[in-house]
């Protein structure tokens, strides 16, 4: 989907971010989501802003971290299916290096500061 958003109707969730199920990160992504849209939302309100000032915030935030889950579901399709090589058998039940950098690491903004009255 190119954007989530159109007029005054945002997307989130799997509406918006079609997750995988073989991710695993579906309902991960909705909270995440629910969680930014509001906070832009409110500072929207806050600065007298437009929402749509607040929906570009919101898919710029997220547009990466969801396009990573995307691919995180297309890895775990793969992985059931059994690999060509005795090489790629063995990478893959060697696991990931320790160290690799994880999907969460996703810095976001806190906005519970800007919900209060």
């Amino acid at each position: 989907m190119d954007t989530w958003s159109t007029g005054r109707v945002a997307l989130l969730g799997d509406a918006g971010y079609c997750a995988s199920p073989m991710s695993g990160r579906g309902t991960s992504q909705a909270l995440l989501g629910a969680y930014v849209l509001a906070g832009e939302l409110a500072g929207a309100l806050r600065t007298a802003a437009d929402h749509t000032a607040a929906f570009a915030a919101y898919e710029r935030t997220l547009r990466g971290y969801v396009e990573v889950n995307h691919e995180l579901g297309r890895q775990a399709t793969a992985s059931l299916l059994i690999p060509p090589t005795q090489e790629l058998i063995d990478a893959i039940a060697a696991g990931p290096d320790d160290g690799e950098a994880s999907n969460d690491d996703l810095p976001i903004a806190d906005y519970l500061a800007l919900t209060k009255i």
